[in-house]
């Protein structure tokens, strides 16, 4: 098969990868489509130089910042053979502590013990990698979103070589330039009430997903030509009508709903901006040629951006069902009561467990979410190729 050779001058590439905690499975799938089999075709692999991530995708993210094949390899792998105590344990005791607000001596009062997780985060963080990356300039920024506890506000942490790279963040959001490493990302992804909160110099930080779940917006304003937006939410058909179906409105069921809802957050809104400052520079080019263009970018930092989106072609909560349903983990019995509760059996019978895909951690759901989210990529590969050729 004849390789297109690499672009004379290959787009400025952005990587964008939302929350969403056990469905970050998905990513790591598409993330090895695309860094491992598509280079075959491209003739080069095409990463990414500037990269954004909540929780979950924070931490896959490191992956994509690292540039290395070799862990690439290791995120799939680790996701395929994750089991719940290597995320998260629980203790009878903490359960009761934590609903009366406190936690045995750790910060903040949390349902679960994360303690797996933080080890697990700094045993894989390639942290020589991401440094070289960086440093380097070959990696223009990494930027990781999380939610600080006392105020609310949206912190963009930012890890560049560059101090001119101007994120423009919104009201209520800051940035914190810094060297990122495994507490940033784990401060991202401390899920609020199960995680216990992360404090980083002198400050609490939970879930980076309440503010911003899809880190999109930082992306644009970063100078980028392209962006790869990987979600963890099915794309709606526009053109189907959703049946609803009778459900038992379940403690459950009403969390896993509300997660859906929170994790739905305006990267639909920041799309549809994107799209329409890309008609102006159009509508602007053709009425005025090429000096309103190069004008709009050399004041303004404004250029017409191509986004690409990935999303799961299956409802994750449904898969989530079947796997615990024939699946059911056997290493984790102090576990089985809770996974029974997160499961909502009343309305996973032949439907969805939604509260249940974001926790369960365990091989027989993430290694399906890993295998589909590389068939997903593989089914696009045509579009992902002229997305990266630049076409």
């Amino acid at each position: 098969m004849n390789q297109p050779l690499r672009p004379e001058r290959a787009p400025r590439t952005g990587l964008v990868l939302s929350g969403g905690a056990a469905r970050g499975a998905y990513q790591a799938g598409v993330m090895r489509y695309i860094y491992r089999t598509l280079p075959r075709q491209l003739g080069f692999v095409p990463w990414p130089e500037v990269v954004s991530g909540t929780s979950v995708g924070a931490l896959n993210g490191t992956f994509a910042v690292s540039r290395s094949e070799a862990q690439i390899v290791l995120l799939s792998r680790l996701w395929r053979r994750l089991r719940i105590p290597d995320v998260f344990v629980l203790h009878y005791g903490d359960v009761l502590a934590a609903l009366r607000g406190r936690h045995r001596g750790r910060a903040g009062a949390a349902l679960l013990d994360a303690g797996p997780l933080m080890r697990l985060v700094h045993e894989q963080f390639p942290q020589a990698d991401v440094r070289r990356s960086i440093d380097s300039g070959l990696v223009r920024a990494f930027i990781v979103s999380a939610t600080e506890l006392n105020n609310g506000y949206n912190v963009l942490f930012v890890d560049s070589a560059s101090d001119e790279l101007g994120l423009s963040p919104l009201a209520r959001s800051r940035v914190e330039r810094t060297p990122i490493g495994p507490q940033e990302v784990l401060a991202s992804a401390a899920l609020p009430f199960l995680f216990p909160t992360v404090e980083l110099r002198g400050r609490a930080y939970v879930d980076g997903g309440l503010r911003q779940n899809t880190p999109l917006r930082p992306v644009l304003h970063a100078g980028v030509d392209r962006v790869l937006l990987i979600g963890s939410h099915m794309e709606p058909d526009p053109g189907e009508v959703e049946v609803c179906a009778p459900v038992v409105p379940s403690l459950p069921f009403l969390a896993g709903k509300s997660l859906n809802a929170l994790m739905s957050d305006p990267v639909e809104r920041d799309l549809a901006q994107a799209a329409r400052l890309n008609q102006i520079l159009e509508w602007g080019a053709a009425r005025f040629g090429p000096a309103f263009s190069a004008a709009a970018s050399a004041e303004l930092n404004l250029r017409p951006v191509q986004i690409h989106t990935v999303r799961p072609t299956e409802d994750l909560g449904r898969v989530a069902a079947q796997a615990y349903l024939h699946s059911p983990p056997a290493d984790a019995p102090n576990l089985r009561w809770l996974l029974s509760l997160l499961a909502d059996r009343q309305n996973a019978e032949g439907g969805e467990s939604d509260l249940l895909s974001y926790l369960y951690f365990d091989r027989a759901f993430t290694e399906q979410l890993e295998d589909l989210g590389y068939s997903d990529a593989e089914r696009q590969q045509e579009q992902l190729a002229a997305f990266f050729m630049g076409a």
